[in-house]
């Protein structure tokens, strides 16, 4: 617990009446500076995928693969579909009424944040097989009746287009994996510090 919190919280009942609206007050203005940086690292999360975008574009002229400006376009569509998403979860977490008592705002903000999180993490793992089947379809059209291993440039690895297919599961499932352990490690690392001011106002309460 906070020890200025804590003193004040002592003095109310050792030296003078209790002196609730204070102890208040500071966990409000504790919730709120709390949030707020909280707010400010989701933000950055959002708009760091402006400059991810524009690299993968880059990236796709880069290899100068034919139509590398079409595919450019297509591999930056997800990013920017995913920032403008950003930016509208960033707002509704703006929104959270800061004029509740500073138990109701946090429990909200947790609420609403692990929500945030479980949509992006399933939208991320959807979005793989979505992503990569145009591309694997588009591959599989163009190379016809070559083996994986030509297609690659990998010796030894004699198996039909066909199996290009086969990426779409493996790449998805991996993802879930990925996104999964991402999801458990974000939560915890941006919820830990609202669980404990929710948890230090109930043990006040009691």
């Amino acid at each position: 617990m906070d020890k200025s919190i804590e003193n004040i919280w002592k003095s109310g009942y050792v030296n003078k009446p209790l002196i609730l609206p204070k102890i208040k007050k500071m966990y409000d203005q504790k919730s709120i500076s709390y949030v707020e940086k909280m707010i400010a690292g989701f933000k950055w999360e959002v708009y760091i995928l402006l400059p991810s975008t524009a690299l993968i574009f880059l990236f796709q002229i880069w290899l100068e693969n034919d139509n590398a400006i079409i595919w450019g376009c297509i591999s930056s569509i997800p990013g920017i579909l995913w920032f403008f998403h950003g930016k509208e979860q960033l707002k509704s977490l703006m929104k959270l009424d800061y004029l509740l008592c500073s138990y109701d705002y946090l429990v909200s903000t947790r609420a609403k944040l692990v929500s945030i999180r479980k949509f992006n993490r399933n939208l991320a793992i959807f979005s793989v097989p979505i992503l990569l089947f145009p591309m694997v379809l588009y591959t599989y059209y163009n190379q016809a009746g070559k083996t994986i291993g030509e297609i690659f440039g990998v010796n030894d690895f004699n198996y039909p287009t066909i199996c290009l297919f086969l990426l779409l599961p493996v790449f998805t499932f991996l993802t879930a994996i990925i996104a999964h352990v991402n999801f458990k490690y974000v939560v915890t690392k941006t919820t830990t510090g609202i669980d404990e001011l929710i948890s230090e106002i109930e043990e006040l309460r009691k």
